[in-house]
């Protein structure tokens, strides 16, 4: 009897001639596509190669969406989430819901709003408060300007243009003083801190020196605040003259005349300019002077040219800090060989990134946010994850990249400045993997023989990995982030922005009845968030006095803190019922499992466990006469948590 494929002969032959002439249009295709040049995987799975080449620490698992939704949104947005959003997030279905999420709040005027305080703290550090120089960066970034953009506006500092005016603050602020100017361009812009610099050379970073200071010092040296006759207004303005010098307290070193000279950079060639016609507008009668060669003008240029590696290192390491709560680089402005980025590849490959990108903050935040670095939970597995042996494979591989790499060093020394300073930085990133290593086996070893002294190893260890940023860590909200979201929490935003939705509905702007259809979207959401943050902005000077130490410093709560939270009137004031706001809507729903639902949502963004629920429900019982009261308790409870105050 023949194979049942025999059977209808012609059919089966047809199909197998068909396959055939499939399969020869799939080798072909296969041929032809194997001539191509494969595409790089995405930005963020490249990160995640890198970073995960080189762990020793056991993988922590995926934060859960709560987790992640949680994170994101303060990160993006500077708030929580509300109990709407969460609930929404949570019981969603969609395999790409995270990606989604990423790409709504990078939308949102929100971000613009979060991320022009994040660019105010960081180069102001709250040693002022200007609505202008706020709005500036805020409208910068609401319009996408390009990071190297900004910079190179506040380089400028050209208070002659309207748009361009309140950028003129950054020199305002610090009185156009240089040596102030000289060490927070340098920290900011290039991560470099060499207040030590003004002096002598760096008594412990070789590569910080009083050449280095004095050469960014001449580019602001003429740089002065001119106040107009009529006005009275001081306005940033330059003098066509006046040179920099200086002399070692220490050695001795000396130089007159010091030329322009960005850190590690060529020494600045200066046009001949005739006696006489130094100057656009002269310093007559009062006037504010223009030179005809600006020197500041080239401090912006050569900054924001695109090739300035310090330049792409520094912002792309601090945007990665605004993300994961430490630098690549920890102190984020003290970039230098013997300070090693914790995965150089990965420094990097961002720099470059940032600089292919045109410097687009969303862009690179975007790949940054689909990590699993990012999204991997704060939560540290058990020893017992480590894996047995890796530390010592590690090892023999580190060993040799050092000797390699130190023999690499020696014949570019004193020869090739760059590439001998490119090969320190990995050099001592691999004597530093080393370490690790060794304290790995001796982990591995006590864990056999002494379980004390194996539990305090552990505990360093875990803390190495904190510090190198294998292991994700609590970031303490800033107070302006605290104050939002404690406000959030309370349901004030959504009163307010309740409010504006209304007045809106009722009377549409001008601007926006004017624009075109496909514009309008865009400006009610730019409109409804003003008319929603700035009534509310008055809130956060109190938690910026109390909770703003300076950015990156160690986070301590104070007495003043505690008393504030505890004994002051402003939040137990957020915290009672009014309104629609999170108190009244608990205070009507009579189920106990329901109230802990919608306050966990509301202030932790996460539901409860069972736990939890019965908790809730215990301390309700029996205070029918002062329900209301006993909420609020909760409420004050909660937002006093160590789960409200950090960001994890």
């Amino acid at each position: 009897m023949p194979h049942a494929w025999f059977v209808s002969g012609r059919f089966h032959v047809a199909r197998f001639l068909a396959l055939g002439v499939v399969l020869s249009f799939a080798a072909a295709t296969q041929a032809a596509d194997a001539k191509k040049p494969s595409l790089p995987p995405p930005l963020h799975e490249q990160i995640d190669r890198l970073l995960e080449a080189d762990v020793l620490a056991p993988p922590s698992p995926a934060a859960d969406d709560a987790e992640f939704l949680r994170r994101v949104t303060l990160d993006l947005h500077g708030i929580i989430p509300t109990a709407d959003e969460a609930r929404a997030f949570l019981d969603g279905r969609s395999t790409d819901k995270r990606a989604k999420l990423i790409d709504a709040l990078l939308a949102s005027p929100r971000f613009a709003r979060h991320m022009a305080t994040v660019l105010d703290v960081m180069w102001m550090e709250r040693r002022t408060q200007s609505p202008e120089w706020y709005d500036y960066l805020y409208r910068s970034l609401l319009d996408g300007k390009p990071y190297d953009r900004i910079v190179r506006e506040v380089l400028l500092a050209d208070d002659q243009k309207p748009e361009l005016k309140p950028a003129a603050k950054f020199f305002e602020a610090r009185a156009c003083e240089p040596n102030t100017m000289t060490r927070d361009i340098g920290r900011f812009f290039f991560g470099m801190d060499m207040q030590c610099n003004q002096c002598h050379d760096h008594p412990v970073v070789d590569d910080y020196t009083i050449g280095d200071y004095y050469g960014l010092y001449a580019f602001v040296s003429r740089t002065y605040l001119h106040q107009d006759k009529k006005s009275k207004e001081k306005l940033v303005a330059e003098k066509a003259d006046g040179e920099a010098s200086f002399k070692s307290v220490f050695t001795g070193e000396s130089a007159d005349k010091v030329q322009p000279r960005l850190p590690r950079g060529a020494v600045l060639v200066e046009p001949v300019v005739k006696k006489g016609e130094e100057y656009l507008v002269k310093p007559d009668k009062g006037a504010r002077p223009v030179p005809k060669f600006s020197r500041r003008q080239e401090l912006a240029a050569l900054t924001t040219d695109g090739k300035n590696e310090l330049f792409n290192r520094n912002a792309a390491n601090r945007l990665w800090a605004h993300l994961f709560g430490r630098g690549l680089v920890q102190p984020v402005d003290f970039i230098h060989p013997d300070n090693p980025p914790t995965h150089p590849e990965v420094l990097e490959l961002l720099a470059r990134e940032f600089h292919d990108r045109k410097y687009d903050i969303r862009s690179l935040l975007g790949e940054l946010l689909l990590t699993r670095a990012y999204q991997r939970s704060f939560v540290l597995p058990g020893p017992e994850a480590l894996k047995p042996g890796i530390a010592a494979k590690r090892l023999a591989t580190w060993e040799a990249d050092v000797k390699s790499l130190a023999a690499a060093y020696e014949k570019v020394e004193g020869k090739n400045p760059a590439e001998a300073r490119h090969l320190q930085t990995r050099l001592h990133a691999a004597k530093q993997h080393i370490e690790e290593a060794k304290q790995v086996i001796e982990y591995e070893r006590l864990a056999k023989s002494d379980k004390k002294a194996a539990a305090r190893a552990w505990d360093a260890l875990v803390q190495r990995w904190t510090d190198r940023g294998d292991v994700a860590i609590l970031k303490p909200l800033s107070p302006e982030v605290f104050a939002a979201s404690l406000l959030q929490a309370a349901g004030l935003v959504e009163t307010a922005e309740a409010k504006a939705e209304a007045a809106l509905k009722k009377s549409l702007p001008k601007e926006i009845a004017a624009a075109k259809p496909n514009e309008r979207p865009k400006m009610e959401a730019v409109w409804l968030d003003r008319q929603t943050f700035e009534p509310l902005k008055g809130n956060y000077s109190r938690f910026v006095d109390l909770y703003g130490e300076a950015p990156g410093a160690d986070f301590a709560a104070t007495i003043n803190q505690a008393l504030f939270f505890g004994n002051g009137g402003v939040v137990e004031g957020w915290l009672k019922p009014s309104g629609n706001n999170l108190a009244a809507r608990l205070d009507k729903l009579k189920d106990p499992a329901a109230v802990a639902d919608e306050m966990y949502l509301a202030v932790l963004t996460r539901r409860p466990t069972a736990a939890e629920r019965n908790d809730v429900a215990s301390y309700l019982k029996g205070r029918e006469k002062d329900r209301s009261a006993a909420v609020q308790e909760l409420l004050w409870a909660f937002t006093a948590s160590n789960e409200f105050r950090f960001n994890h």
